[in-house]
Parts: C-alpha cells; sequence; structure tokens
C-alpha cells in the first residue's frame, strides 16, 4: 500500500474507531470477544481499504464490515457472548449511525462533568466502570451495604447525566 494511501487509511480509521468501537462494545458484552472483534474489523478495513469507495462515507462502510464481523464471531463461537438477534444487530446498527452526530459531543461533556466528581462518587465509579466490580463487592471493599452503593451510583449517574444535558444545551463539552 502506497504511503499516502496508508496515511489516508489512517486518518479515516482514526476518525471512524471511536464510533466502530461503540458499537461493537454494544452488541458484543464480553469486553475481551468485543476487542477481538474490533481488531478483526481494523484488519479486514486495512485489506480491503482498495474496494473502498471514496464517494460513500467511511464511517458506514466501516460499520457494514463491523457488522458482518460480529455475525461471523457470533456463529464460529460455540459459547454464546452475544444472545441478539441478526435483526436486533441491525437495529443498533441503525441507531449507532443516528446517534454518531452527537456522540463526539456526548463523550466530550461526559469527560468534563467527570472532572467534577470526587471522593467516594469517584471511587463508586472507578470500581463500577473502570474496574467492572459488581456493586456487592464493592459494598464489602468500602464498608457500604449494597443497597447503598446502588442508590449512590444511581444518584452519581443521574448527576453526571444532568451535568451532560447541561453542557450540551450551552453548546459544548
Amino acid at each position: 500500500m502506497p504511503d499516502h494511501t496508508q496515511e489516508q487509511f489512517t486518518r479515516l480509521w482514526t476518525a471512524a474507531h471511536p464510533a466502530i468501537a461503540g458499537y461493537v462494545a454494544a452488541v458484543v458484552t464480553d469486553p475481551h470477544a468485543a476487542d477481538d472483534v474490533l481488531q478483526e474489523v481494523a484488519l479486514t478495513l486495512l485489506r480491503k481499504y482498495a474496494e473502498y469507495d471514496p464517494a460513500r462515507p467511511f464511517i458506514a462502510w466501516a460499520m457494514g464490515v463491523a457488522k458482518t464481523a460480529i455475525l461471523s464471531e457470533r456463529r464460529d463461537r460455540t459459547r454464546a457472548w452475544s444472545r441478539l438477534r441478526p435483526a436486533t444487530i441491525d437495529s443498533l446498527e441503525q441507531v449507532w449511525q443516528e446517534v454518531l452526530p452527537t456522540a463526539d459531543a456526548r463523550r466530550g461533556a461526559l469527560t468534563e462533568c467527570l472532572r467534577g466528581v470526587t471522593g467516594r462518587s469517584r471511587d463508586l465509579l472507578a470500581l463500577r466502570y473502570e474496574e467492572a466490580v459488581e456493586p456487592q463487592d464493592i459494598a464489602e471493599r468500602l464498608g457500604m451495604t449494597a443497597v447503598a452503593v446502588r442508590v449512590a451510583l444511581t444518584r452519581v449517574r443521574a448527576a453526571l447525566q444532568n451535568c451532560i444535558e447541561k453542557r450540551l444545551a450551552k453548546g459544548g463539552a
């Protein structure tokens, strides 16, 4: 692949990667399997880049490749890591493409809002979403009840949602 073509592909894939990764993660619930699928998507896009029609949005093409990779991985694996039917995957693809235009702004707003979360609330978010610790285990670690952890997480998520909506209403992250 010539250098200019490789550079062009890299720019397009870098821009599309967050959206494709989000779509794959939404459909493939096992994070390790999702990483494998995403890697396969990237390799397939690179291998077939010569077939890409620049008149078509790259992200739409990449989304189609991702859908095919998800269905192929699902079919090939004996364990059922995704219980979604092909029609549901099609629907998720369509919805995901509708959400894409606002996804970057929402991600930026979330990043800014997370900067304001401190103390125990930050610890709860880190344990639950960065380390994937279950509420019962968080409760044991932090000396709380599981109900208190769930309530606190609900409140933090609501505060983050409110913060995101305010930032988006102001027109920026």
